[in-house]
């Protein structure tokens, strides 16, 4: 006997979406396996579903949202974006970008239809090699890596590496925290695949992350070396080896100096190292030291480094590929 599909638990505000959704997860072959409104429920009435992901079109603030958030054992995928009309050239694009976010989480159905773009050709930025850059952060991270990622558009021909010291309670968590309100793809470490443009990778805290020459992600259970896990100093050191020079680096918020001496290493092959600055950050003070010792290139708020990027990707990085 066949598995059954992998089953999706839905919670919107408003029933015209959830009806509209719920059909669209039964194309892709998905189970919806409730769909509820959500205000006629209680936090402790969600324990009792039985689903393999949650997908949520509820504010932040919904107590729902944060039972799910603190207690799901299963993804939480928090948005889905807009709904386009049906008939817009829109509405395959955001079909895409839902599946695209569902189908590495759950896989990909054995029954059902995958969204094309067949009908509205659009350019493939995994066509094109894409550049890393590695996002590091510690305290008050988060917050300003999703601010940056909300401002960045995920059809540039670039992929990240994000490096945050945080509570291993939480990693699992971390795509859905800053994933929610933007279409960028945030994945955790799946060994044997390949960063593609568009990808946010959160780096694990347990496991040690590596590539292959040609790309191909691995993990090991050796240790990060130093205090902090995972160690931003050997992300950037990794990625500079593995990539470089079409790679760069965003040092935000956080305590600390992790990554500073690599910062300089990069420096010196002429990689580009960029800065939150002291005013936007939680905590400026590894930010700071980056910029202290004069291994900033570039600094700004999380909105001001993502117009940056942009402006980069399309002068720099285009004119050198």
């Amino acid at each position: 006997m066949a598995e059954p599909a992998p089953g999706i638990a839905l919670l919107a505000c408003h029933a015209g979406q959830r009806q509209q959704l719920a059909q669209v997860l039964s194309t892709f072959g998905y189970r919806v396996v409730s769909a509820e409104d959500p205000l006629s429920l209680q936090p402790a009435q969600l324990a009792l579903v039985q689903a393999d992901a949650w997908l949520l079109e509820l504010a932040e603030e919904s107590p729902l949202t944060e039972w799910l958030l603190e207690h799901s054992e299963v993804p939480v995928l928090l948005g889905a974006g807009e709904i386009p009309a049906i008939d817009s050239e829109d509405y395959p694009r955001w079909q895409c970008r839902l599946y695209a976010k569902l189908q590495p989480m759950l896989g990909t159905p054995v029954q059902g239809q995958a969204p094309s773009l067949a009908a509205t050709p659009l350019p493939n930025p995994a066509e094109r090699a894409p550049c890393i850059w590695v996002l590091g952060a510690s305290l008050g991270g988060p917050a300003a890596v999703k601010r940056f990622l909300d401002t960045l558009p995920p059809n540039l021909p670039v992929a990240f590496v994000y490096a945050q010291h945080i509570d291993p309670g939480f990693e699992q968590q971390l795509p859905q925290i800053i994933g929610r309100q933007n279409d960028w793809q945030i994945l955790n470490c799946r060994p044997g695949s390949r960063l593609q443009a568009g990808e946010v990778l959160v780096v694990p805290i347990a496991q040690r992350l590596g590539f292959s020459r040609d790309g191909v992600l691995s993990l090991s259970d050796e240790p990060w070396p130093g205090p902090y896990q995972p160690s931003i100093e050997t992300v950037l050191d990794m990625v500079c080896q593995q990539f470089g020079p079409a790679c760069g680096a965003i040092i935000f918020s956080g305590m600390g100096e992790d990554g500073v001496a690599a910062c300089g290493r990069m420096r010196q092959q002429g990689i580009e190292v960029w800065t939150q600055d002291t005013q936007s950050a939680a905590c400026a003070t590894m930010p700071d030291a980056v910029r202290d010792a004069g291994f900033s290139h570039r600094q700004g708020s999380p909105e001001e480094l993502a117009a940056a990027l942009q402006r980069w990707l399309a002068q720099e990085w285009s004119a050198a590929s």
